[in-house]
């Protein structure tokens, strides 16, 4: 008998060039469109704000990466949405995902020591227990996560009084 694996799910990460500096870029863009709450949220976010010119401007300083990406899977991709989340001390995000087709982004734009990371959750159980199996990403400042939207991901809450902050979006593959 030979093991193997029947399904496997694609993940791609990679470090914000120059990072310093595209932060401070990064985070002059996000004081524009300012985070709130929005009724049941447990974050802040602007995603249910209109942000004109945030997604071109994010493509502006951001293009070195999203060309990385884009020839390391081998396909052309554009932006759909974008937006930002703040995760103030207790705030949290539930289970979710983006859709069925197509990929998600996550840059973690300010990341304190000690904050939650995103944890992914694997689409089906364990075979052997039946339990739902997460898997907390170690990720660092200025580093640049992307799953297909069908992931779904959470975060646990902020413990901390820093706030923990990251820009994220929604892609379709063009060129099919």
């Amino acid at each position: 008998m030979i093991p193997g694996s029947l399904f496997t799910i694609p993940m791609w990460s990679l470090p914000t060039l120059n990072f310093n500096k595209k932060k401070k870029q990064l985070e002059k863009l996000c004081k524009s469109f300012p985070e709130k709450k929005h009724g049941l949220q447990t974050f802040y976010t602007n995603r249910q704000s209109p942000r004109p010119g945030f997604m071109e401007a994010f493509g502006n300083i951001c293009g070195e990466e999203l060309k990385m990406l884009s020839k390391k899977i081998q396909r052309d991709l554009q932006i759909e949405d974008i937006w930002s989340v703040s995760y103030k001390k207790g705030d949290y995000h539930t289970p979710h995902n983006h859709g069925a087709m197509g990929l998600t982004g996550i840059l973690y734009l300010t990341m304190p020591k000690g904050a939650p990371v995103t944890q992914y959750l694997q689409p089906w159980n364990d075979w052997q227990t039946d339990r739902t199996i997460y898997y907390p990403l170690p990720v660092v400042e200025g580093m640049i996560v992307v799953v297909p939207k069908f992931v779904r991901h959470f975060t646990e809450p902020n413990t901390l009084t820093k706030v923990k902050r990251i820009i994220s979006w929604d892609m379709n593959l063009i060129n099919a």
